[in-house]
């Protein structure tokens, strides 16, 4: 078994003591599994050909289409050695017995010609399944970065529009002109009794604001006017001045934004094809799956199955 599928399987799967071979037959089954979800996926099973008196271990058996489309699986955990022509040989005379629509050798590493010659004449599909590497991004969509302009306003400015009416301030009273920050202000009634901070009374109009923000920069500045809902009562200078609106001006301010998103799964394996027959009947989503380029397996995907009795099942939610 080589180190990293091992690591692969106690990290998604359950960290256990097989024999060699297995956790890759294992891991093997629950990819077929994530390909397809239809089919009854089966690890390690026993079949015989109808009316045949020799029984065949398969590594892993995935039923569609109520079991009556199966797909037989040879598994080859290896680390530099090349699976070569007798594998693909022992593995064909199992399937003339057994009749399934589709052979399939999945292994870690290379096919030889001769094993590549034989399955191609026998109609056998060859398929790698090896830990996924860096070099496996190249093609890939890694990450996406976004380089844009947006547009906000900058400070407004207005002028109060007097209605004439004026009263002496209160002494507490806070001045309104010139700059000054809208929670530190009040606003009165003609008595001269505090109503509340000036945000408040504002919050009408920067709704008003935030929609008349213009998305592509086509001018340097906006203006408009608000009406109150009622006059209100502003110190300016030594006195109470009745109000019933303003005028308002502000700058457009770009705002350059640079995004870089990248994912936070981690890649664990790759699936692809070899080589495949010219006519391989089956399904579609295995087709294309195993097709060019391939299918990443991420490990979150790995970590949502369970072999229970060998069978591929889904891990029950915690």
């Amino acid at each position: 078994m080589t180190e990293r599928i091992e690591q692969i399987y106690d990290q998604a799967i359950a960290e256990e003591k097989l024999k060699d071979g297995t956790k890759y037959e294992r891991l093997t089954a629950i990819v077929f599994k994530i390909l397809d979800s239809s089919g009854l996926v089966v690890h390690d099973v026993k079949l015989s050909g109808d009316g045949k008196e020799a029984s065949h271990q398969i590594d892993v058996s995935a039923g569609y289409h109520q079991v009556q489309q199966r797909v037989l699986v040879e598994c080859k955990d290896y680390g530099s050695e090349s699976v070569g022509i007798d594998i693909i040989r022992n593995f064909n005379g199992a399937l003339v017995q057994l009749q399934p629509v589709q052979g399939i050798v999945v292994t870690t590493t290379r096919f030889t010609a001769g094993a590549c010659a034989y399955a191609r004449d026998e109609g056998i599909a060859l398929v790698q399944l090896r830990p996924f590497t860096d070099d496996d991004w190249n093609g890939r969509v890694r990450a996406v970065k976004i380089a844009a302009t947006g547009y906000a306003l900058g400070e407004p400015r207005t002028t109060w529009e007097a209605t004439g009416q004026a009263r002496p301030a209160p002494a507490e009273a806070e001045d309104s002109t010139g700059r000054v920050s809208v929670y530190d202000v009040s606003y009165y009634d003609a008595s001269g009794t505090r109503q509340g901070p000036l945000y408040s009374l504002l919050a009408p109009w920067h709704a008003e604001l935030s929609r008349a923000t213009p998305s592509d920069g086509s001018t340097d500045t906006v203006t408009g006017h608000h009406q109150l809902e009622h006059p209100v009562w502003l110190k300016q200078g030594h006195h109470l001045v009745e109000v019933s609106g303003f005028a308002w001006t502000a700058p457009v301010v770009p705002i350059d934004l640079d995004l870089h998103v990248t994912g936070s799964r981690i890649a664990d394996l790759i699936a692809h094809a070899v080589q495949l027959p010219a006519a391989m009947p089956m399904t579609e989503s295995l087709a294309t799956a195993l097709g060019p380029p391939g299918t990443v397996i991420f490990h979150d995907q790995l970590a949502r199955w369970d072999v229970d009795d060998g069978v591929i099942t889904p891990r029950p939610l915690i």
